[in-house]
């Protein structure tokens, strides 16, 4: 899925889990962070093929997606890290013990490292053949192939972005309609829903 999604979706499970006290800031943070590098890297590469060596920006993305996402160790290494489900849920168990010590550093990482994970089982299931590596570090290659991909036409890409879009329109409202209630009721102060 789309990184402001992953975003979007673990907000309103921070909203809807108010009992559990999530450390907000970690938990969003984990949201966007396996992502973070790809970003980095990508932009990196596109100006620097596309920009400084002149090359055209087809040949930029395909070098990018085709060469540099599959075959560089250090982009795949980059991109997997904190999508890697093995080391994630290694993580996972080393910080259990401490996730109720509150202000601690390792529950800070802990729901960090639970942010990242829910990001990771997302994007494996919507992902063709380009999804997280399933037993990075061990094995460099295996990849989930979901029947579904959130990009490519050939794989229901196009039903799955119009429902992407529905699924965060509803979420945006979800996570913002308390506020714009209490906005329009401050702008119209003698109103009363029950009148």
């Amino acid at each position: 899925m789309n990184t402001y999604s992953h975003f979007l979706m673990t907000a309103a499970l921070d909203k809807s889990l108010r009992r559990i006290p999530i450390v907000k800031r970690a938990f969003l943070l984990g949201s966007v962070a396996p992502d973070l590098p790809l970003w980095i890297l990508s932009i990196s590469s596109i100006s620097y093929y596309h920009f400084i060596q002149g090359w055209s920006l087809r040949e930029t993305f395909n070098y990018i997606f085709d060469e540099l996402y599959f075959h560089n160790p250090f982009w795949i290494a980059s991109h997997n890290f904190l999508h890697s489900p093995i080391l994630l849920l290694l993580a996972l168990g080393f910080l259990w013990q401490s996730r109720r010590h509150i202000g601690s550093r390792s529950r800070w990482v802990f729901w960090f490292v639970v942010a990242c994970l829910l990001h990771s089982f997302v994007d494996i299931f919507t992902h063709v053949n380009d999804g997280p590596l399933l037993f990075f570090p061990l094995e460099w290659t295996i990849r989930f192939h979901s029947p579904i991909s959130y990009w490519d036409p050939q794989y229901y890409g196009r039903e799955f972005q119009v429902f992407e879009r529905i699924l965060n329109a509803v979420l945006l409202i979800y996570l913002f309609s308390p506020r714009l209630c209490r906005y329009l009721r401050n702008l119209m102060p003698s109103y009363s829903p029950n009148s």
